[in-house]
């Protein structure tokens, strides 16, 4: 996997890139966005850690220009505490994710290690002749968090034609987040105090957790349902947990720039910017998403 660091304080992309290499990774970087949109076209990254504000070409119009030409890779935003309404414009520019200063060497690699498995269970979309007006699929899965990026794959294969390649990427990251989280603290029952402190622990213990948690008999047999149709008008996924729900009205609103600091929420707040509609039903252990087809939004 190839990771470019785009950052102009040279401590800090120091830091970074030996985290990203520390991972296995190949690596290249670049002092400003200017520098970093040409290299772009060269090292051709799966993977794009960029600071915001930086001289010569900032990270928002270096984001801008790379959208104009690639849906494809993954660009994930370096903020600060004092200005959170940058990331959210970040975000709606297509960003994928976001990293606030001072950047840990753990949440580096852990998010790496994330995208890393969406990554290679991804399937480029094919060509589809003819228009297909309507589709309906629905599929029964277990607990293994590891199977999650083809599940979704899988889900995204239908919806080719859909949506414009600028859309489809962050589609399929929002449907990992959701079906991740339906298993994690839905059918799991993981809080996000216990997986903090699992993380925190660093070594095997979040993977010891999930296994635990697996394998205990009054979680084990439960299953995440995903119902999926489309027409020629959306796109709709209804994924259901067994789990006890939880009060999704503390969910912070992902429109306002000061909730994207929250401990929690943050994987559904970056979720929610990619669909048209996005709601909890029933206890919260069912979300309903919706995303018009590119048709209809070009009306």
């Amino acid at each position: 996997m190839r990771v470019m660091i785009v950052e102009d304080d040279a401590a800090v992309r120091t830091i970074i890139v030996r985290a990203v290499k520390s991972c296995g990774y190949e690596t290249a970087s670049a002092a400003d966005g200017a520098e970093g949109l040409r290299l772009f076209g060269t090292f051709q990254p799966d993977i794009v850690l960029t600071d915001i504000q930086m001289p010569n070409m900032d990270g928002l119009e270096m984001l801008e220009r790379i959208r104009r030409k690639d849906s494809d890779s993954l660009v994930i935003i370096i903020s600060s505490l004092d200005s959170p309404q940058y990331t959210l414009k970040a975000l709606r520019l297509k960003a994928n994710d976001y990293l606030v200063k001072p950047v840990m060497h753990k949440d580096i690699v852990e998010l790496l290690d994330k995208y890393k498995n969406i990554l290679a269970s991804r399937t480029k979309a094919r060509e589809v002749v003819g228009l297909i007006s309507r589709r309906e699929l629905t599929m029964e899965v277990g607990n293994q968090l590891d199977l999650v990026g083809k599940i979704a794959d899988r889900l995204m294969l239908e919806t080719e034609q859909a949506f414009l390649p600028a859309d489809r990427l962050g589609i399929h990251l929002g449907l990992v987040e959701i079906i991740t989280n339906a298993i994690e603290h839905g059918n799991l029952a993981i809080t996000y105090d216990e997986k903090s402190e699992a993380l925190d622990a660093g070594g095997n213990e979040w993977r010891t957790l999930i296994d635990r948690r697996s394998s205990d008999p009054a979680f084990a047999s439960r299953r995440v349902t995903i119902e999926f149709t489309m027409n020629r008008n959306h796109c709709e996924w209804l994924i259901s947990d067994e789990g006890a729900g939880f009060n999704f009205n503390d969910i912070p609103d992902p429109n306002d720039p000061e909730n994207l600091l929250a401990s929690h929420g943050r994987g559904i707040m970056l979720s929610r910017l990619q669909f048209d509609e996005f709601e909890y039903l029933d206890k919260g252990n069912r979300v309903r998403l919706l995303k018009k087809v590119a048709a209809v939004v070009a009306k």
